[in-house]
């Protein structure tokens, strides 16, 4: 489990020594600019210094048919899994997303994919925070209860590219909330403006189980765009 700690878009503090991607400080991607040059780049070469994600806490519901909550869409899902609104087991605000299966004879497999699209600064570095609990564990089979997250671009010909590509695996029924705090492990490249953050689970078991989301944010962790920085 993680401890809470600021999420900081203008530095490296929430990264620890082993946490850090490896081009964090590498001269390529990364040069110290002085105040005055700073001044000369164009607005494009600055990375975002806010909130990317919308409705992370899950607060608002969506109109639109098949789809839960406002800003956020169902991707592969299968039966005897769904998703809802919940007010209980709330990380933060009223409301969280909150992931169920349902009763079956036998332990079947499940998948639910969650996730948004989002629009970002080619070349700027990106972290992910979200929360997430496992409230109650049905009768499961030999696979682990795991939650896949990931940050990837989509190219030109359709192909699917990670800078983020997390596995959280489940053993017991968590007591609280586990705040995570992941780093891309590469920044978005120069010829890419959209991302997509997924929050995939797969469950197998016989029915029961409650996995809850929220608290999520997408930050940027660079403030110069890697891009401006080539020659």
């Amino acid at each position: 489990m993680h401890n809470e700690s600021n999420f900081n878009p203008e530095g490296d503090s929430m990264l620890n020594p082993e946490s850090r991607p490896d081009n964090y400080n590498r001269d390529d991607n990364y040069v110290t600019y002085s105040k005055t040059i700073e001044k000369c780049l164009p607005p494009s070469c600055f990375c975002e210094r806010g909130e990317l994600i919308k409705n992370g806490g899950f607060e608002t519901l969506s109109v639109v048919p098949g789809q839960v909550f406002s800003d956020w869409s169902l991707g592969l899902s299968s039966e005897g899994i769904n998703m809802s609104s919940t007010t209980d087991n709330v990380y933060e605000g009223n409301s969280a997303a909150s992931i169920q299966t349902t009763v079956t004879p036998t332990a079947e497999s499940r998948r639910l994919q969650l996730r948004q699209n989002v629009i970002v600064t080619p070349g700027c570095l990106y972290g992910l925070k979200f929360a997430e609990r496992l409230v109650a564990l049905g009768e499961t089979g030999t696979d682990l209860p795991t939650l896949i997250v990931r940050i990837f671009y989509v190219s030109q010909g359709f192909a699917e590219y990670n800078l983020l590509n997390k596995a959280i695996q489940k053993t017991k029924i968590d007591r609280k909330y586990n705040l995570h705090h992941m780093a891309a492990r590469l920044p978005v490249p120069c010829n890419v403006s959209g991302i997509i953050v997924q929050f995939e689970f797969f469950i197998t078991d016989s029915g029961g189980t409650v996995w809850n989301l929220d608290g999520v944010s997408l930050r940027a962790l660079s403030k110069i765009s890697a891009c401006c920085c080539k020659e």
